[in-house]
């Protein structure tokens, strides 16, 4: 199994999961263009693609769905609730809807979708498992919810948000609306905060971790690779470190054999 970041940002977000002949992409929010370039950089097309899940509703993880929907009919796999939503801005797809902690086998990757908190219709995260790899996702969640630990225990990869840091958001001159909603339960996990659920779940066979939805205002990469990388050196792993930048493609991170 081998994931590729296609974007991670506030601005939109995207990833593509393959296994075998199986290609998944986990939320679709930058525009159809960007999408299908950037598959085509991982040598693939959103024909193959086996389907397309989503985290939640808000627009940096939905934006390019509906332009994708109006070429290719897309199989979406999402929770009930999210679907009402996502059905007014898709034009031709056929829907799977899932529950958290229930596993659906797509192809040769099972995932198993988790909930987290946010201010959104039943946002979820996910844990993708293929040939004994397993790979969590964890996005837009404003605390770890007590179920995460536990389920991702044994990963051997992890994409997870590093948000903020909680002293440069307070300084970010922002309203103080917002920067209560991005640094409450319902919000957005800081850098320390990933930190400490790594912590909770670290193993040695945890080979990869990147860090994802980094705030452009209130986090820079180095300040969340820092932040990270004196957890794992604490913990002695050999875990090894990316930021997923925001414009660009992160290159396939290969999940090797166990």
């Amino acid at each position: 199994m081998r994931f590729s970041v296609l974007a991670s940002s506030s601005k939109g977000n995207a990833t593509v999961i393959s296994s075998g002949n199986t290609h998944l992409l986990v939320d679709a929010g930058i525009s159809a263009t960007r999408i299908r370039n950037s598959l085509q950089e991982c040598g693939l097309s959103v024909a193959q693609l086996s389907g397309i899940l989503f985290t939640h509703e808000h627009r940096d993880h939905i934006a390019g769905v509906g332009v994708l929907s109006k070429k290719d009919k897309l199989n979406i796999y999402c929770t009930r609730y999210m679907g009402q939503e996502l059905r007014g801005v898709i034009h031709q797809a056929d829907f799977t809807y899932t529950e958290p902690g229930s596993r659906v086998q797509i192809g040769s990757i099972a995932v198993t979708p988790f909930s987290v908190q946010h201010d959104a219709t039943d946002p979820v995260g996910y844990l993708f498992e293929a040939n004994g790899k397993k790979l969590g996702y964890v996005t837009d969640t404003g605390k770890v919810t007590r179920d995460m630990p536990t389920l991702l225990r044994h990963v051997h990869a992890l994409y997870i948000e590093s948000n903020h840091d909680p002293e440069m958001l307070r300084n970010s001159g922002r309203p103080y609306q917002l920067i209560e909603r991005i640094g409450g339960n319902f919000g957005h996990l800081s850098n320390a905060q990933a930190a400490d659920f790594v912590r909770s779940i670290a193993h040695n066979g945890l080979q990869h971790i990147v860090l994802g939805h980094l705030s452009e205002d209130c986090n820079t990469p180095e300040t969340a690779f820092n932040c990270m990388q004196q957890t794992l050196t604490e913990l002695q792993l050999p875990t090894i470190l990316h930021c997923a930048p925001a414009a660009t493609r992160l290159p396939w991170v290969q999940i090797q054999p166990i």
